[in-house]
């Protein structure tokens, strides 16, 4: 599949260039999805099947962000007709972010998909326990980068 290397560069910016560019590839990603599927036959346990699948899932994502710069935060992303008053707001993909990508991504199975920490240690390979206590740090760190005292807070400076 031939993708246009502008439109991959205009994408990084999000709206409707990343849409573009989602759009292009979702049959690729689809029939790839599809061939992986066909290994079905091999999966012994059918109620398996969530977490074998999101580990595919949650596995190229973690393999593509050790090599990807981080995303721009939201004030810097191109503007899409929503008005937003920062005035106190928490910012939560920055605190996200700066987890480490195991407690990020145990954050997002756990929240996100719903995922108990017996799910998330098959699907990222790893013990329950272990899991757990990386689900503790997690909102440990997330709770302290979520307190107004931290830097992390997208809050404006005052106008005087």
């Amino acid at each position: 599949m031939a993708i246009d290397r502008q439109l991959v560069e205009d994408a990084r910016g999000g709206g409707e260039a990343l849409d573009a560019l989602l759009t292009a590839t979702w049959p690729e990603a689809y029939r790839i999805a599809r061939t992986i599927a066909r290994a079905l036959p091999a999966l012994k346990d059918s109620d398996a099947f969530r977490t074998w699948s999101y580990r595919i899932v949650a596995n190229e994502a973690l393999t593509s962000a050790r090599g990807r710069k981080p995303v721009l935060p939201l004030e810097m992303a191109p503007e899409r007709g929503v008005s937003f008053d920062h005035s106190d707001a928490l910012d939560l993909q920055r605190a996200l972010t700066a987890l480490p990508l195991a407690q990020r991504a145990i954050v997002v199975l756990h929240y996100y998909c719903g995922f108990s920490s017996k799910e998330i240690g098959a699907t990222l390979r790893m013990a329950s326990p272990t899991v757990r206590f990386h689900l503790m740090r997690a909102r440990k760190a997330l709770q302290k980068a979520l307190t107004p005292d931290t830097p992390l807070l997208s809050r404006p400076k005052e106008v005087s």
